[in-house]
């Protein structure tokens, strides 16, 4: 049974029917998460009603269909006006970040040790550099978490020591107090970075560093069960319109399922109707490894005529991306053409949350990078709202 009023509230429109034959699909590449269809649901949700509210348009969101029916895709639809708007289709890959998600911080300190002798010592933080500071920047803020912290410990441990010499502390109590200091401060520390994004930025540092280790097989094998499940698809119930998205991370799945999708003959298929987006890329995180070479591969293969319109859009304000970073000539990738390839786009995040002071900026890295994903108030957008864009009629 349908809704019969449109009402601007915050409630979902659960009972609104699937439809078939939709105008315009999405399948949609989250970053390293391990949340899942669920959270972007919610999300994607609370944005549809945001733009229903601003614009006083008649959205209506559906329910979601999950993993229960279909392990690779999570589906929901948006309607207007009763006429099938969007379909969306959140691509599965959120079980092999939550496989790649140590919550043991001791096996954290040891997988950093190596990938930090990579960054530090061998060439890693000087090759992200060249292509964007604050991103070599933010890989290093792990390291610097964890070496302030261990500084912080030395010299609480280091006063008390003194306190001990000055004899204004009984010599019995000095290691009991120094061992009560390190295990309560470790604690307070690792509750710290979880708290301010660390942890979550070591383990997606962490992931792709394995994956510029050619140990990606999960992926590569779950990139092939997409791409035919989207062949499926498209064969059964096909869409006029197809577009591609990846986030973050997602950003390199979105080209590795593209290329798989050109592998096995299904762009001709798409032809005319698929389209690329990429959101806060970070295409350069894994491309710079030597040992990258199938996502190499890929690359150039996406570089080849005819090729699928992409569009990468990132901003300045946004220190986890590689802002207007050309993904082909910056990893050294070979591009026939003189054409750019993708189109990049650089937009203003700071301003849709009213952030105009560095110190805001920097507290605010982690929420602004999902800020591509959401819709902005009228005259805040920056020249791009995907959220308008995905349900422009």
């Amino acid at each position: 049974m349908r809704q019969k009023s449109c009402e601007h509230g915050t409630r979902s429109d659960s009972d609104i029917l699937d439809q078939d034959g939709p105008r315009r699909r999405v399948y949609f590449l989250s970053g390293f998460d391990p949340r899942g269809a669920s959270f972007y649901y919610r999300m994607f949700g609370e944005q549809v009603r945001q733009l229903k509210h601003w614009s006083a348009r008649c959205l209506k969101t559906s329910h979601r269909r999950g993993q229960k029916q279909d392990h690779l895709i999570s589906r929901w639809q948006v309607q207007e006006d009763l006429a099938l708007r969007l379909d969306f289709c959140f691509l599965h890959w959120d079980d092999i970040a939550r496989a790649h998600w140590p919550k043991n911080p001791l096996v954290l300190l040891r997988d950093g040790i190596s990938i930090y002798c990579w960054y530090v010592f061998a060439g890693g933080y000087l090759k992200m550099r060249r292509l964007s500071e604050q991103v070599a920047l933010c890989g290093l803020y792990p390291v610097l978490y964890v070496g302030t912290t261990l500084l912080v410990l030395l010299v609480a441990c280091s006063l008390l020591g003194l306190l001990s010499y000055l004899q204004l502390l009984p010599a019995g109590l000095l290691l009991v107090l120094q061992l009560v200091v390190v295990l309560s401060g470790c604690a307070l520390a690792w509750r710290l970075a979880n708290h301010l994004g660390v942890v979550w930025l070591f383990r997606s540092i962490r992931f792709t560093h394995r994956l510029g280790q050619a140990r990606d097989g999960d992926l590569r094998r779950r990139v092939a069960e997409l791409a035919q499940r989207i062949g499926e698809l498209e064969a059964s119930d096909p869409a006029a319109e197809v577009l591609l998205v990846g986030h973050s991370s997602g950003s390199f799945v979105m080209a590795m399922l593209a290329a798989e999708l050109r592998r096995q003959g299904l762009d001709r298929q798409l032809a005319g109707r698929l389209q690329l987006l990429s959101l806060g890329q970070n295409l350069a995180n894994l491309a710079v490894h030597g040992k990258a070479r199938a996502f190499h591969d890929d690359l150039a293969l996406l570089a080849e005529e005819p090729r699928l319109p992409w569009l990468d859009i990132t901003s300045r304000d946004d220190y986890l991306c590689f802002a207007a970073v050309d993904p082909y000539p910056s990893c050294g990738v070979p591009r026939q053409g003189p054409e750019a390839y993708p189109e990049l786009r650089l937009i203003p995040l700071a301003q849709r949350q009213g952030l105009s002071r560095l110190v805001d900026l920097l507290s605010h890295q982690f929420d602004l990078h999902f800020e591509y994903l959401r819709t902005a108030e009228p005259g805040r957008s920056g020249g791009f709202d995907l959220i308008e864009q995905l349900l422009a009629p």
